[in-house]
């Protein structure tokens, strides 16, 4: 392990915003699966993903996580972004690193305002040496990313293949990560993706106390961009009274005019509404 036995690999479903990862592998096949299993548990979050890539890694990408998650709703509804390592970083030395930065910083700020919690990236590294001149000038690129990131609460890996890089130069790049991003994703317990038409979320899986904050943000971070929406709850095999009592509060909360409708209701949720009373003017039950 680059960084050390003592830096394990970071937890993806609980990742704290803001947090700076790396992957330093021997091969593409590896690098791959880091990046489908960040993008994986990214997207099963709720958060807008950006992957920089090329033609054929985004391709090997999106066969990857079709096994387990709707990649092509996600492309569409733009939760799963992509680019070319040219169109993130330029074809030439940027000037001022800075100018890249601010790329990065609109990409976070159109995140929310196309109404998803946070952004992460993963991003393929193989040409930044290149581009920059030299690992010094990647260091100093990743220093800078370090400090971005925090400040905007965007989440990140960078995805480097070790066989271009020199001996020492691998030590030199992880000194400026948080820790290390894993090969093998866990399986969520639940999927939140965003939906477009109607407005709104679509759940599936189960909803508890480990995960149901994160319905909570997305469902609320598609509010504030319009605060009539839809939470499709076909898919959920089971929910506690927890999360029923968030997207009420949510509900509660909604601005005159607004209204959140939970679609294709399971029974499971529907035993607890009545059950517990949970109902709200502003909470609305499709038939």
């Amino acid at each position: 392990m680059i960084l050390g036995s003592h830096r394990a690999s970071a937890d993806l479903g609980s990742l704290e915003p803001g947090t700076h990862l790396c992957a330093l592998e021997p091969d593409a096949t590896t690098l791959g699966r880091v990046a489908a299993t960040f993008v994986g548990q990214g997207l099963a979050a709720g958060d807008q993903l950006l992957y920089v890539a090329s033609e054929d890694q985004v391709d090997g990408l999106v066969r990857s996580l079709s096994e387990h998650l709707d990649t092509g709703h996600a492309l569409a509804t733009g939760q799963l972004l992509t680019s070319s390592f040219e169109d993130a970083y330029g074809s030439s030395r940027p000037e001022h690193l800075d100018t890249v930065a601010d790329g990065f910083r609109l990409a976070a700020q159109q995140a929310q305002k196309r109404g998803f919690p946070r952004l992460r990236v993963a991003a393929r590294m193989d040409d930044l040496a290149a581009l920059l001149g030299s690992v010094d000038d990647v260091a100093a690129w990743e220093r800078m990313s370090t400090r971005l990131q925090r400040e905007l609460q965007v989440s990140s890996v960078c995805l480097y293949d070790t066989s271009r890089l020199e001996s020492g130069e691998t030590a030199t790049i992880a000194r400026e990560h948080d820790g290390l991003a894993p090969a093998f994703e866990v399986s969520p317990i639940a999927t939140f993706l965003a939906v477009d038409e109607p407005w709104g979320v679509r759940v599936t899986g189960e909803v508890d106390v480990t995960n149901r904050r994160l319905l909570h943000r997305l469902v609320l971070s598609r509010a504030a961009v319009t605060p009539r929406l839809r939470v499709d709850l076909e898919g959920v095999t089971f929910a506690d009274a927890g999360t029923v009592a968030r997207l009420r509060s949510i509900a509660a909360a909604l601005p005159e005019g607004g209204q959140l409708v939970l679609a294709r209701v399971p029974a499971v949720v529907r035993r607890i509404l009545d059950a517990t009373g949970l109902g709200h003017e502003r909470l609305r039950l499709e038939p």
